[in-house]
């Protein structure tokens, strides 16, 4: 395989958008123990490309990995980390990967999954792959493996010196302060069809559906809206013994409770005023396959018996008739409310629930798994008719994409993709500038209280706790800032100080004081 193919082709798949991260792969020259190595790529993103990283593998780490035939992840400091994986090949270490990445990095999980993947397609083609270095005749002894190149004092005063091409960027015609990176081939995550994605929360989604499908059990879904609770519904079936029945959906919010009885039960010609002929029930037409009910929370109360009662009995009477009839069903339900809530508010039966909630799935909102914006927002583009092998993103734009909360979710990046595709069809290269204003980072910096509640590092929650308490407490004063401070137990300019450190922008205009 072409050297550059290769790596354009992998790095494709990279988490881009994240804190940074650098990646180094080597290899032995021969098969020699006291062979030197060559430097199969150096590539970096993020901060660890504006600092320059690519061009200082580290080589102490690599080698002792190498020698050692161990994975670790080494510690630097509490600011960095670096995972290093020997490279084996028919029961030998040939080679050694290395990425350095940000210690309190948002998807670390995403790199390491990365990285996995490289493996196994990197060492079979080891020796095939073009060597960016050494020079020939470099040794192990010598100070440093991969030299510098010599720097002008012009290009020292511009920053460290690059030694490997950016992806995009000569095609492009951009300068060294932008980076454009291609989108990622759209993925569909393992045991889940139909599911795009290539975070941790989804792959181990995926990798424990299978066992559920299989066990026949009823399932709850909990997501927010947009989340793609019925592409779980659907994977869930297809997984499952019940695969050649059929699949049914219905939207308990999406009918009037007048008709929600007919619709689920169905009824005989003449029961009622209007029921002019007979109508086979949604419960009865699913007999043998799974029903999913979406958005369970707003189904009626007087309905919620009649429901548990045909889960109880496996048996259901349409309207009108006397004589049930026997169904097999599996039930799916989904919600994005609080159930437990509704239990307490008389909303939802407490049995109705127990029945459903044999096992609960809770689907992660997109914005608690920022690695999936990417593969995302390609295979919609892709969608929409865009050629995505032909398009480049700045590092800039992906940033703004993987920042954003996205409270409608995958369906409101699927707008966003819509929106770039219509306004921009024959674009080659996607900058910060056509996205969406608020996509833009206008409004990066607020906080919702359920994202609190994510596990994420104690100097990143700080930061979180203390820009959503600021609002709340400015919101609360009518936005005086004055009486803000006072409730934060901070002076007038101590606030302003910390507005102006978490560069909260919109709260710097004049207002009330």
């Amino acid at each position: 395989m072409e050297h550059r193919a290769f790596w354009d082709e992998e790095l494709r798949a990279f988490p881009h958008g994240g804190r940074g991260a650098a990646v180094w792969v080597v290899r032995r020259g021969s098969q020699e123990a006291g062979a030197p190595l060559q430097l199969m790529k150096s590539w970096d993103c993020g901060n660890a490309r504006r600092e320059g990283l690519a061009e200082r593998p580290p080589l102490g780490s690599l080698l002792r990995a190498m020698a050692d035939d161990r994975e670790e992840l080494i510690r630097r400091g509490r600011d960095t980390a670096l995972w290093v994986e020997p490279l084996r090949q028919r029961g030998a270490v040939v080679g050694c990967l290395g990425i350095w990445f940000d210690a309190a990095e948002p998807w670390r999980e995403g790199i390491f999954l990365w990285g996995q993947r490289l493996v196994p397609r990197l060492v079979p083609l080891l020796g095939l792959l073009e060597p960016q270095g050494p020079a020939p005749g470099e040794t192990l002894s010598q100070p440093t493996l991969f030299p510098l190149p010599a720097v002008s004092p012009r290009r020292q005063a511009a920053g460290p010196a690059r030694t490997v091409a950016t992806i995009g960027e000569a095609a492009a015609g951009q300068g060294r302060d932008t980076l454009l990176v291609p989108l990622p081939r759209p993925a569909t995550v393992p045991g889940i069809p139909g599911c795009v994605g290539a975070s941790a929360e989804m792959v181990g989604l995926g990798l424990r559906l299978g066992n559920i499908a299989r066990s026949g059990v009823n399932v709850l879904l909990h997501g927010e809206s947009g989340t793609g609770k019925e592409i779980i519904a659907r994977a869930l079936h297809v997984a499952s013994e019940r695969q050649g029945g059929p699949f049914i959906a219905q939207n308990c919010a999406a009918l009037p409770e007048s008709l929600f009885e007919s619709e689920l039960f169905g009824h005989r010609a003449g029961a009622f005023t209007g029921a002019a002929t007979e109508k086979k029930g949604l419960l009865a037409a699913a007999s043998g396959g799974t029903f999913f009910l979406d958005e369970i929370g707003d189904m009626p109360l007087a309905l919620q018996i009649k429901l548990l009662r045909v889960m109880q009995e496996r048996q259901v009477r349409r309207i009108g008739e006397l004589k049930s009839v026997p169904v097999d069903l599996r039930f799916v339900a989904a919600t994005h409310k609080d159930l437990d809530a509704e239990i307490r508010e008389g909303r939802f039966r407490l049995d109705l629930y127990y029945r459903l909630k044999v096992v609960a799935i809770v689907i992660p909102p997109l914005r608690h798994r920022p690695e999936d914006v990417a593969p995302l927002f390609a295979y919609f583009l892709k969608k929409s008719g865009r050629n995505i092998e032909k398009i480049r993103i700045s590092e800039e734009a992906l940033a703004a994409l993987q920042r954003w909360r996205w409270p409608g979710n995958v369906r409101e990046l699927e707008n966003e993709a819509q929106r770039l595709s219509a306004l921009y069809p024959g674009e080659a290269v996607i900058r910060r500038a056509h996205l969406s204003r608020e996509v833009r980072g206008l409004d990066t910096r607020l906080v919702d209280a359920s994202d609190l509640g994510t596990l994420r590092a104690l100097d990143q929650a700080g930061e979180l706790l203390e820009r959503y308490l600021i609002r709340k407490a400015i919101a609360a004063c009518n936005g005086r800032k004055a009486a803000a401070a006072r409730r934060l137990g901070l002076s007038r300019q101590g606030l302003y100080k910390k507005i102006a450190r978490y560069g909260m922008v919109d709260l710097i205009a004049p207002g009330p004081s």
